[in-house]
């Protein structure tokens, strides 16, 4: 009996809104994130050991590469300063 083979499944910029949980890992450590806000040409994301703001090209590269990562989480990771701006874009 043959099988289906699964259909690969990646993870895009696109699947990057406000609110999502990300698990960045950088060149001296990691740590969880929450993005803060979507642009058409940029994600910014912003947690208590890290933040950055990339492109969607870059985001995609560095999510192809396992340096970013989509964390099922209802936790909010940004520095207390930081909540106005994220409840702000919702």
């Amino acid at each position: 009996m043959d099988f289906p083979r699964p259909l690969p499944l990646r993870t895009t910029a696109a699947a990057l809104f406000p609110g999502t949980t990300v698990h960045y890992s950088y060149r001296t450590g990691d740590s969880l994130a929450t993005v803060v806000e979507r642009t058409e040409r940029f994600v910014t994301f912003v947690g208590a050991e890290c933040d950055g703001r990339f492109t969607h090209e870059q985001i995609d590269r560095l999510i192809e590469d396992g340096r970013l990562e989509v964390v099922l989480d209802d936790e909010l990771h940004v520095p207390d300063h930081e909540i106005p701006k994220l409840q702000s874009t919702e």
